[in-house]
């Protein structure tokens, strides 16, 4: 089966919830969650998952939450103040619109590091040595490998249409701390902070900026977490001399798949991944050519 064709029949068992019904991260509340990160991911073993109903009650939302808030605390693990959180960015969906979706997906027990409840495997054979970031316009998700083994994942908001962002193998150029996007209607500033490009004529780059728990909204550029974007800034590598990019290039970015029609979801109502890597990171072809018309490495 073609993969887009995979992933077609995956979506149809994702579970959905209208468009507008999704929410925003909370990138401060869920900073130290995300933090967690650390440690060879070798040692950490992902979680299993089970499906939770919400059925509907007369009182409402409160006491809807009030019983999966109950079910969450029965379970075994660490992360006792942030279980709902996990449930919200694992769903993709803010616990006001529970009622919406109707069943949701729990963690059997919940670890202390983030990278447990990720979309990645903790090891990706397909890597080649040294830092990899990997962009999944499908499931609106990074990971974030380095020697093949997974450094970290978040979620990600690329180009509400699928041609704005565009696919393929690059490197991280140049960044900036802080920047002011040319796309700002007059009259208003749109301010992106921990930027870095991966794609220099369309002004291509990943960077802070509030972030969507499912939909693709971006005019192209790739929006992170604070806490994500800001690690990334300081993790990756740029080109070490912009004037001949091919022979020292950043850390490489490949940028793969669709943009999802409606809200996006990484795992499946089963609790299976939707993030389908390929073989080896040199199957995925150039991006369209970079500065100067060097194509990406």
């Amino acid at each position: 089966m073609k993969i887009k064709g995979f992933i077609a029949a995956c979506a149809m068992l994702a579970g959905g919830v209208e468009t507008s019904a999704q929410g925003y991260m909370n990138q401060e509340a869920v900073a130290p969650l995300i933090e967690s990160q650390t440690g060879p991911a070798e040692s950490i073993s992902p979680v299993s998952w089970h499906s939770y109903k919400i059925g509907k009650t007369k009182g409402g939302t409160k006491q809807v939450l009030a019983a999966l808030q109950a079910h969450l605390d029965s379970l075994p693990g660490e992360r006792r103040e942030q279980r709902l959180a996990i449930v919200e960015l694992s769903n993709r969906v803010a616990s006001k619109y529970f009622m919406q979706k109707g069943e949701l997906l729990i963690p059997d027990e919940f670890p202390e590091d983030f990278r447990a409840y990720a979309p990645y495997p903790m090891t990706y054979a397909g890597s080649d040595s040294g830092k990899l970031f990997i962009i999944d316009k499908y499931t609106q998700t990074f990971g974030a490998y380095e020697d093949g083994s997974l450094v970290r994942w978040g979620l990600v908001c690329s180009g509400r249409d699928d041609g704005l962002t565009p696919t393929g193998r690059f490197t991280f150029n140049w960044k900036q701390e802080y920047r002011e996007s040319s796309e700002a209607p007059p009259g208003e500033t749109w301010k992106m902070r921990w930027v870095y490009n991966f794609y220099a004529p369309a002004g291509i780059h990943v960077h802070q900026y509030q972030l969507p728990l499912a939909s693709p909204s971006s005019h192209g550029c790739v929006r992170l977490s604070e806490s994500d974007a800001r690690w990334n800034y300081h993790w990756a590598s740029g080109w070490k001399d912009i004037k001949t990019p091919s022979k020292e290039p950043g850390t490489t970015v490949i940028v793969l798949n669709y943009t999802p029609a409606g809200l996006a979801a990484h795992f499946t109502s089963l609790g299976s991944s939707l993030v389908l890597l390929p073989e080896s990171v040199a199957d995925v072809p150039k991006g369209p050519a970079g500065i100067n018309g060097v194509a990406q490495r």
